[in-house]
């Protein structure tokens, strides 16, 4: 037993989902353990404000991005470093494309979104600044993951975090700026990074100067069918936000924010434990050695297994905690967000299996099929959160997003064993030592 321990946390995939686990509880925890601070100087209204933005700026990111971390995870291991900068600087070209794209549909309903996000002309411009940069240091990300470089990874994401919040606090606090000092430092810290990334890629030799027609149309083609699967969890993520701030008004999108923001406790593991499993199922499934093969699909099948039940027991202990934290931390202008709490940790838990799922679909190129599934389950959600939200109010919409959330998982599961066979149900093997 004690050979069997050790051996488990030499493994690399333990001790790479460990230290992303870490980097990512420092990096998520600083805007919840904000959350107390910015519910005292930020009333409903000003929380729902950030919330809708935040929303909007995730918006116009898929469209800009169109997904292209996906396709440097499938080649990351098949390309020479050099031919992967080579590979990014055509990305750079597609993501040029998509933001000429998206700024010319922004300045013809400029006035309509202005109206509907209650904010002015410069932050809904601002936006589309924004959405690149995220792009742009997903990227950086998305290279340190497949190099496993955790410690990178983890250093971007916190520092930037820290610039966000710093800027925030200092326009909220010292020159009562609310909710614009809210936005404008999500919006400066974005582009100082998004800035850096360019520069890191440049110097770490991932950016090389070559125009390739062939990379260009592999990268529409495979991203553009994931812009659907984008979509689905943006919906999941943010189209509730937008619905109650419609039907029930912006201080009931605030207050819902702030329950949902408890949803951060159980997707950083989530995301964070991807990040190592990803690249892992990505080699495992490479070998090409078929005994070697086997061996390693019955391992990462009893481990899935194991992954969705701690996971489960886990969300269950994190609802009772956070009704405590809302009790005795928030304000209580916020106390309603307690009837959110359990609705957004269970969303959350069940995208994280939808997640482990995913990859083996990734894996086999797949993209097209995973990204029609996960539409029509985005688009039911929204159409049922519309419904709920109207017939029986805002709680309505945490209802749907559960329900979603589950069913996405389930046809996910269906999905994944149909394009790529694994023993998902041979329970022997399951339960064997």
């Amino acid at each position: 037993m004690k050979q069997r321990i050790g051996s488990i946390q030499k493994h690399p995939l333990v001790k790479n989902s460990l230290l992303y686990v870490l980097t990512d509880a420092v990096n998520k925890a600083v805007p919840f353990l904000l959350l107390p601070l910015l519910t005292h100087y930020l009333l409903p209204a000003d929380y729902g404000i950030v919330a809708n933005y935040n929303v909007y700026v995730n918006f116009l990111a898929i469209f800009i991005g169109i997904s292209v971390q996906s396709i440097i995870s499938v080649n990351f291991y098949k390309l020479e470093k050099a031919e992967i900068g080579k590979y990014i600087f055509n990305i750079f070209f597609v993501i040029t494309t998509t933001l000429t794209t998206c700024a010319l549909v922004i300045f013809l309903f400029n006035k309509q979104i202005e109206d509907f996000l209650s904010v002015s002309q410069i932050f809904v411009v601002s936006g589309l600044a924004i959405g690149l940069s995220q792009v742009l240091s997903s990227i950086s990300l998305i290279i340190w993951r497949l190099e496993e470089r955790p410690l990178a990874f983890g250093g971007y994401q916190i520092s930037q975090t820290i610039c966000d919040v710093g800027i925030s606090l200092i326009l909220i606090i010292m020159f009562n700026m609310g909710w614009r000092g809210r936005l404008i430092g999500i919006g400066t810290s974005s582009v100082i990074y998004g800035c850096i990334s360019i520069f890191l890629l440049w110097k770490r030799g991932y950016l090389s100067a070559f125009y390739n027609k062939s990379y260009i149309m592999e990268i529409f083609g495979f991203c553009l069918p994931l812009v659907p699967h984008a979509l689905s969890i943006w919906a999941r993520a943010g189209s509730d936000r937008l619905i109650v701030s419609k039907l029930a008004g912006v201080s009931a999108s605030g207050i819902y924010a702030a329950g949902f923001q408890f949803g951060l406790l159980i997707s950083f593991l989530t995301l964070a434990f991807n990040n190592a499993y990803a690249p892992f199922v990505y080699k495992s499934l490479s070998i090409s050695d078929e005994r070697i093969l086997e061996s390693k699909k019955q391992k990462l099948v009893k481990f899935t297994y194991l992954y969705i039940v701690a996971l489960l027991g886990l969300t269950f202990v994190a609802s009772l905690a956070s009704n405590f934290a809302i009790d005795n931390f928030l304000s209580t202008k916020y106390a309603d967000a307690k009837m959110y709490v359990g609705w957004a940790l269970f969303s959350q838990a069940f995208q994280g299996i939808y997640l482990m799922y995913a990859s083996f679909i990734f894996f086999v190129k797949r993209s097209g099929s995973l990204a029609i599934v996960t539409f029509v389950c985005s688009s039911l959600q929204v159409a049922l959160s519309y419904y709920l939200v109207r017939t029986i109010g805002p709680i309505g919409a945490a209802y749907s997003n559960f329900a979603i959330s589950v069913l996405n998982s389930l046809i996910v599961m269906v999905l994944s064993a149909k394009v790529y066979p694994m023993p998902w149900l041979n329970f022997r093997m399951i339960f064997a030592r």
